[in-house]
């Protein structure tokens, strides 16, 4: 069976080749022989084929992950299955799905199982968990990486064709790299985390592992999506203005930082993975980051890890023989620190992030090493808390620093193992970094043979850095009264483009300023896909766009039939209370073309 990446399935459906029970018959038994550390609780075949005959029964039309199966980490909740953290007396079954797995099965994906992890994510090493530890990909006597350790190794054995993981101090970036994968971790927040066991509730992140960055990307288009039911979601920002210059500028740690351990051969596949960079067309420069190093030490020296002994609360008092030592020994430290402590801690991490922020005013991107090593399971069997610190030097400080960053596999060791890098920027320039890591990615050629794709429609050509598309179905669309709003800032029209069939349409009243004009409302149940039209803006222009826009109206993010998402009006629920819905009437042209017709009817009439 080919590799099995969502962009070689998607063509394989196309072309009818291949329909999602052939996939899971195919799938099967590569799933019964692989290693059973891998699952903590795998989907039964059975089931696995109603959900195929479901998809096959609805088809792929509006449906951007039709067929593509994945694996979700079990802290994650999934109706039905069980939910165990990696720890079995903390287990329950979930009756509602987490808002990520509600999204990837709403928009086609088969979920293949639950995957193993460091107890309560709490590790980079992949060997804390009582249902085994998953060998590594490449050689089985080392560590596959954690926590998130089975969701990567399920990717990297040809198993899945992406997964899920989380990410509070690198849990989806040390397990990408020892496993020749791809470890993307958002902006804080981007991704809903609803339905999902914390480890720091305040810095956690839904990770994507995948084998190509067109692969994320696809993954990304459907996650990113606003949670209002979570405390912790932020509303995705429109890019800034200022894009990432031709030769993006790269910060490189200084030699006497870098640190490997006593890893001679680590050393040699950094040194080859900085050739990579530079010959990506990347503008490299080492600087003092000692703000970032400093910021890594709080994660777990600091107050954080009392966000542990929440998450785990009341089962870390009450039953501590529940948990693994190494995992007990770290979370029972976290009822010590006084709110006194929280606060000094804080009042660092503000002062270290003041410092970052003026070395990011001469850098758009820097590269550090995932790991500075990798060590065997016996080694860590015999150092767990001192080994697994060593790897989280190079990953621990990005979530309190807010920042994105991608794990791109960039060299292979002279042991055969893979290494990488990880490639970072501030919060929210999560497309500059997944267009970057996949150049890096090609370059670097570590993609196992697989045909590497690199560069998806969503992300990244010149014209698109400098402006955004925006999707209107209403009186901006050509033609109509408010058309020229967009076009006296320099917006052009691209295509015409039709909703998901999940949207509602209403009648909103005229204003003084306004004309009467519609409200798209998105829902639950299918309806219809209403038609629009996709327009380019200039950024610069966007701002006095957006001070035109009256409530009820908004901008978020609109799913598109194409299974794509895009920018677009949409309506606050509470401003379409007692107005007209037009939904059937199939969009605003439609209506507007009933009414002039009754109109006509009702002069003829007088």
């Amino acid at each position: 069976m080919p590799a099995i990446t969502i962009s070689e399935l998607r063509k394989q459906y196309q072309e009818n080749t291949l329909t999602p029970t052939l996939l899971i018959e195919r799938l099967w038994p590569k799933l019964e022989e692989a290693d059973p550390a891998i699952w903590i609780h795998r989907i039964f075949k059975k089931s696995l084929l109603t959900r195929a005959a479901e998809l096959e029964s609805k088809g792929a039309k509006g449906l951007p992950l039709y067929g593509i199966p994945f694996a979700v980490k079990d802290n994650m909740d999934v109706a039905g299955c069980p939910t165990s953290a990696g720890c079995p007396d903390f287990t329950y079954e979930a009756t509602i799905n987490a808002h990520v797995v509600e999204l990837l099965l709403s928009a086609g994906a088969i979920l293949i199982g639950k995957t193993n992890m460091d107890q309560f994510a709490t590790g980079l090493v992949g060997t804390r968990s009582p249902y085994g530890v998953p060998g590594n990909s490449f050689n089985p006597d080392f560590i596959p990486g954690g926590s998130s350790s089975g969701s990567a190794v399920a990717v990297a054995k040809g198993l899945i064709s992406f997964s899920l993981g989380t990410d509070t101090a690198g849990s989806g970036r040390v397990p990408a790299s020892f496993n020749n994968l791809l470890g993307y971790k958002p902006t804080r927040g981007i991704i809903s985390n609803r339905g999902i066991i914390p480890a720091c509730r305040s810095l956690d992140c839904v990770s994507v592992f995948g084998l190509q960055v067109s692969d994320i990307s696809e993954v990304l288009l459907v996650l990113e999506e606003w949670d209002p039911h979570d405390p912790f979601a932020r509303q995705k920002k429109i890019p800034s203005s200022r894009s990432f210059p031709e030769k993006p500028r790269v910060a490189l740690l200084e030699d006497d930082q870098l640190d490997f351990f006593g890893d001679s051969i680590a050393r040699k596949a950094y040194e080859k993975s900085i050739g990579i960079l530079a010959q990506s067309g990347l503008n490299l420069d080492t600087v003092d980051l000692s703000p970032f190093l400093k910021a890594a030490e709080l994660l777990y020296g600091g107050p954080w890890v009392a966000e542990r002994h929440i998450a785990t609360s009341p089962l870390i008092t009450e039953s501590p023989e529940s948990f693994l030592p190494e995992t007990r020994k770290i979370i029972s430290g976290g009822n010590d620190p006084s709110a006194r402590d929280a606060f000094l801690a804080y009042y660092k991490l503000a002062e270290l992030r003041r410092e970052a922020d003026k070395i990011w005013q001469s850098f758009d991107l820097m590269a550090l090493p995932t790991t500075g090593s990798i060590y065997t399971k016996e080694a860590i069997s015999k150092d767990p808390i001192e080994l697994n610190t060593k790897l989280g030097r190079y990953t621990n400080f990005m979530n309190l620093l807010d920042l994105c960053g991608c794990a791109v596999p960039t060299a292979f060791r002279e042991d055969g193992l893979p290494a990488g890098l990880t490639l970072f920027a501030p919060a929210f320039h999560d497309r500059e970094v997944l267009w970057w890591a996949g150049k890096i990615h090609r370059n670097a050629e570590t993609g196992a043979g697989l045909e590497i794709e690199f560069e998806p429609q969503s992300f990244l050509q010149t014209e698109e850095m400098e402006s955004i598309d925006l999707f209107v179905c209403g009186s901006h669309m050509s033609g109509l009264p408010l058309n020229s709003q967009l076009t006296q800032l320099g917006a052009k029209f691209l295509c015409t483009a039709e909703t998901s069939p999940y949207y509602r349409m209403f009648i909103l009243p005229p204003t003084e300023s306004l004309p009467i004009r519609p409200g798209l409302v998105r829902c639950s149940e299918e309806t219809v896909s209403l038609p629009g039209e996709l327009w380019r803006i200039p950024i610069k222009n966007f701002g006095s766009f957006l001070l035109k826009i009256q409530f009820p109206l908004g901008i978020s993010q609109i799913k598109l039939n194409n299974g794509k998402t895009e920018y677009g009006f949409c309506c606050d629920r509470s401003g379409v209370e007692n107005c007209p819905e037009i939904t059937h009437l199939g969009g605003w042209r439609s209506y507007l073309a009933e009414k002039q017709i009754d109109s006509s009817v009702s002069s003829e009439g007088k």
